[in-house]
């Protein structure tokens, strides 16, 4: 009686916060197509971002750009559009990027800012800024309908494509499923997805050894997320401990990017690491995994940088970035796993050759480059 209660009040809670949701968010949905005004010169940019919170990969990106282009003469202002404490924000900024640049404002400033540029970052923020004056362009870093079933907020993001805006991909592969499943109206470019090569140092790392290692340390990526495969992949590896100790092999397994206080089916969970933490895990593994299978993280280019060679899957978006060489491609098999594991630790040559072709790509990236390509791109819109 008491579980069914409680079930019963946690329903009615969703559907009160769901609606309470939409019917905030319907005064900002409209569908016409926006009418861009060319400005007469670009010095004010404004980003619209959800909040700022910590150890969140996307809102570095966009502090990560905004900062090389306050480096570059603009006038930066990170606006969000839902409320949160303003120190709250600006203290989670310092957290996911401490030499960030530019303003911080709270959600009291979205509809009296004065912008040349104003750039949506995720798919709600589009219908707020529709109606607002500046050139309205759309930091893209994922395909967002993905994030979601098919449903009201699949559509809803879906839409956000095709109204206009001009859009700026990060990577290529945003773009692809841009152009292939939507009817975009607007500009549309991509830049490059980069990583601060500053942060993460390579790793001088004796493969030839990994042929007499009788004990593996996995660093995992994961967040209980549909796209980073969280269930999938604690069954792949709990298979996976079972036949390498049947071969005499201890397989270690470090989880992180989720909360500390979430359960696992095995392994250690880390929770949620700072650069540093990150860069020693790293440092202390043979293997990273990740599971990319919308656009890509900066997790597998920071494990690379590290000279850390790494497990990914082939129905994820890998390949749209690194050459397939680049890492150990995977089904959500576990004996296909298991089966590469073993010919890599008794081929060890073949990670040297698949570390070279990885980081061979990665010293063509930065985040000053994919930057200085997002410049060019505002410098054609005048």
């Amino acid at each position: 009686m008491l579980k069914s209660h409680i079930k019963k009040l946690y329903k009615n809670y969703k559907l009160k916060t769901q609606y309470k949701y939409y019917l905030n968010f319907s005064k900002y949905i409209e569908f016409n197509k926006i009418n861009q005004i060319i400005p007469n010169k670009i010095e004010k940019i404004y980003f619209i971002i959800p909040g700022m919170f910590k150890s969140s990969g996307g809102h570095t990106s966009i502090l990560r750009l905004g900062t090389y282009l306050s480096g570059f003469g603009y006038e930066i202002y990170y606006i969000s559009y839902i409320d949160q404490d303003l120190n709250e924000m600006r203290n989670n900024a310092y957290s996911n990027l401490n030499n960030y640049r530019g303003t911080i404002l709270d959600k009291s400033h979205l509809n009296n800012l004065k912008a040349d540029i104003i750039i949506a970052t995720l798919w709600e923020s589009v219908y707020y800024i529709k109606n607002l004056n500046g050139y309205k362009m759309y930091f893209v870093q994922d395909y967002e309908p993905y994030f979601y079933t098919y449903g009201e907020k699949f559509l809803l993001s879906q839409k956000t494509y095709e109204l206009g805006l001009h859009m700026v991909t990060l990577g290529e592969w945003n773009k692809f499923m841009i152009e292939k499943y939507c009817n975009p109206i607007g500009k549309m470019d991509f830049i490059e997805f980069p990583y601060e090569k500053s942060e993460y140092k390579q790793v001088e790392r004796d493969f030839l050894q990994y042929k007499n290692k009788k004990e593996i340390n996995l660093a995992v990526y994961v967040k209980f997320d549909e796209k980073r495969a969280p269930f999938i992949i604690q069954i792949m590896l709990k298979n996976l401990e079972s036949n390498l100790s049947d071969d005499g092999i201890k397989l270690n397994i470090y989880y992180f990017g989720a909360n500390k206080n979430d359960k696992f089916l095995n392994g250690t969970n880390l929770g949620k690491l700072n650069t540093e933490q990150l860069f020693n895990l790293y440092k202390k593994c043979d293997f990273g995994m990740v599971a990319s299978l919308t656009n890509i993280s900066l997790v597998p280019y920071e494990m690379i940088a590290t000279n850390l060679p790494i497990i990914e899957f082939k129905e994820g978006t890998f390949k749209y970035f690194f050459n397939e060489k680049s890492a150990i491609l995977t089904s959500f098999d576990y004996k296909e796993l298991y089966n590469k594991i073993k010919y890599y630790l008794e081929n060890p040559i073949k990670i040297v050759t698949m570390q070279k072709t990885a980081l061979n790509y990665l010293n063509n990236l930065s985040w000053q480059k994919s930057s200085q390509q997002f410049k060019k791109i505002l410098e054609t819109i005048i």
